[in-house]
């Protein structure tokens, strides 16, 4: 959690209380909340069914996924065997020309293909396990919620049942009654008429008590806890309907009574069975005001696929994303905005501790180029960042003499995936490159290309950082980094084709260089080209200046994949001429080759 923001809380926490009130408005009727509880209970177990469903759907994964596992090994160890067959076949080949070693060949090339077979199909096992547990998070969350939603109907008819018998118990009852005394022969006339009232008054309190007894909603348990309280019965007044002896010694009494009960706060609790918090007063948060209850408060977690954006709960501003904030259990409003893309937008019920990971969709009519954003990745990581470029005509090819219509806006990486971004990609998934797998990785030297042995992107055969331009990648590698990054953020991302590269390259310009048709010295890392790494190694991503829109190393540091099924990269690199880094240039290599001087950079689809 960030530093400060207890204190910032308890600061704002009056402006938290009230969000209470967005919640939608609780039935109150007895009735009206036996039915919601019906639709509740019927929701929930349908909750619990789907849940239950998606939980065998990601055992079932997550089974496959072991399957895959246990295969990999097994794979690897024939690949392996293979390979030591291969390698003992050349050594006799060497000695004996005419030994034929094509069907060692071919099974070590079947046992090299089971294994990247093998190699993507965990990987989509990964990607989709992950998925469902997402999927299953949130359904559990919805079980949750629909579990905490009848518990709060069940306080809410507990608390409806109470003020419906107050609401009886309030009745004021005309009561009309008849009583006939007999008389003490000591009494006088007057005490005797005196004491006949006094008990015809006793008959119409029972009986108005009898009377809202039996016309009470809930009389059978009332009944049961009668004995505990007191309904307080007040005789507002009575007339006097007749009076007198109807014979020798016998008196009557006829009068009709007006009574209401005055019964305490927490009668009806008491009568009904219930805590007698129910019978008090609550405020405007729904809170019994006879004390304050504890309040729990929860942590929410909040994310989203895009940085420097804004987090507002109940109108108050927490900052950018991602942000952990401690609310109070209830209802608050979550609003995450960012300019230029729609607001999201989701009046949650908070109960228990939670992430919220919010999309937000870029607006098609703001959309300029030269925009920079970055998608956000699992585990609080940023996605590449990338830059965008619109629809419309320009000018490509050798001496920008080709005019093209680009019929759909992109958006490009604005540099070279870097060997820290690769290796985000290799610690998730366990990815292997073509490299590693086969143990080679090309190179450039005194011009001529030259196999190097057990090199591979962690080790090109020159020093290199995380910010360094990953190389030693083949083409296959690169669509598996653009289909991790698809996976992960729910967009789509893949290789660019050769005009999407050379458009960006250009922003625009029409040179054979972003910045002129002269190279010049050290604007870029080219051999011969000037610069401290000329000829020796990679440069860090960014170690020249940007072209127009803000890309940077699109001119040499290293040649990139492109979606030509042929092999074309683009971009020239650290060991080759100037002249090969114009923005028009072309290198076409076997799609499945690695080498110290190719990398790539990714292009993401925008709608």
């Amino acid at each position: 959690m960030r530093q400060g923001l207890p204190a910032l809380l308890l600061a704002l926490s009056p402006c938290l209380m009230v969000s209470s009130t967005l919640a939608e408005e609780a039935p109150s009727s007895v009735s009206a909340i036996d039915d919601a509880l019906s639709s509740q209970s019927t929701d929930l177990q349908d909750a619990k069914k789907t849940t239950q469903t998606q939980q065998a759907a990601y055992q079932k994964q997550s089974d496959e996924l072991v399957r895959l596992e246990t295969q990999a090994k097994a794979l690897d160890a024939t690949l392996q065997s293979a390979k030591a067959s291969l390698q003992k076949a050349y050594t006799k080949m060497i000695n004996d020309p005419k030994v034929d070693i094509s069907p060692i060949k071919a099974s070590y090339q079947a046992a090299w293909s089971d294994v990247k077979q093998n190699q993507k199909a965990r990987l989509d096992a990964t990607q989709k396990l992950q998925d469902m547990e997402a999927q299953l998070a949130q359904q559990k969350a919805k079980e949750n919620a629909i579990q905490q939603k009848i518990v709060a109907l069940g306080q809410d008819k507990l608390r409806a049942r109470a003020e419906r018998l107050k609401s009886e118990l309030k009745q004021t009852g005309e009561q009309k009654v008849s009583f006939t005394n007999k008389c003490d022969i000591k009494m006088t006339l007057a005490q005797c008429a005196d004491q006949t009232k006094e008990l015809a008054l006793q008959k119409a309190v029972n009986q108005y008590q009898d009377w809202l007894i039996d016309s009470a909603s809930e009389t059978s348990v009332i009944k049961q806890n009668l004995n505990k309280v007191s309904l307080n019965i007040h005789l507002i007044k009575y007339d006097m309907n007749k009076a007198g002896f109807v014979d020798n010694n016998r008196y009557q009494t006829v009068l009709t009574a007006q009574l209401e009960s005055r019964a305490a706060e927490t009668s009806a609790c008491t009568l009904l069975g219930i805590d007698n918090s129910y019978c008090y007063a609550v405020d405007q948060n729904g809170q019994p005001q006879q004390k304050q209850k504890e309040v729990a408060w929860v942590s929410l977690n909040v994310r989203s696929n895009q940085y420097n954006d804004n987090v507002v709960i109940d109108d108050v501003n927490y900052g950018s994303t991602p942000v952990e904030i401690m609310l109070p259990v209830g209802n608050h409003l979550i609003t995450v905005e960012k300019e230029g893309y729609d607001s999201f937008s989701q009046l949650m019920g908070i109960n228990s501790d939670q992430t919220l990971r919010a999309v937000l969709r870029e607006q098609a009519n703001l959309l300029k180029p030269g925009h920079k954003f970055a998608d956000s990745l699992k585990g609080n990581i940023k996605a590449p960042e990338m830059i965008t470029m619109i629809r419309g005509e320009y000018l490509v090819g050798e001496n920008a003499s080709r005019k093209i219509y680009l019929d759909h806006a992109f958006a490009m990486s604005a540099a070279p995936i870097t060997v820290g971004e690769f290796e985000t990609f290799v610690n998730q998934t366990g990815y292997q490159t073509d490299a590693e797998l086969k143990h080679l990785c090309i190179s450039v030297n005194n011009s001529e290309v030259t196999p190097v042995s057990d090199s591979y992107w962690r080790n090109p055969g020159f020093k290199q950082t995380a910010s360094n331009p990953v190389v030693c990648v083949s083409k296959n590698d690169a669509k598996a980094y653009t289909q991790w990054l698809s996976k992960q953020t729910g967009s789509v991302y893949r290789l660019p084709t050769e005009d999407e590269w050379e458009i960006a390259a250009r922003s625009g310009s029409q040179s054979d260089y972003w910045w002129g048709d002269d190279f010049g010295a050290d604007k870029a890392n080219t051999g011969w080209g000037g610069s401290t790494w000329s000829n020796k190694s990679t440069s860090p991503v960014g170690s020249f200046a940007p072209n127009n829109l803000g890309f940077v190393d699109v001119v040499g540091n290293v040649w990139e994949w492109t979606q030509d099924p042929r092999g074309m990269a683009k971009g020239g690199a650290w060991s080759f001429s100037p002249d090969m880094a114009k923005a028009s240039s072309e290198l076409f290599i076997d799609p499945t080759s690695a080498a110290n001087y190719l990398g790539f950079r990714v292009l993401r689809e925008l709608k």
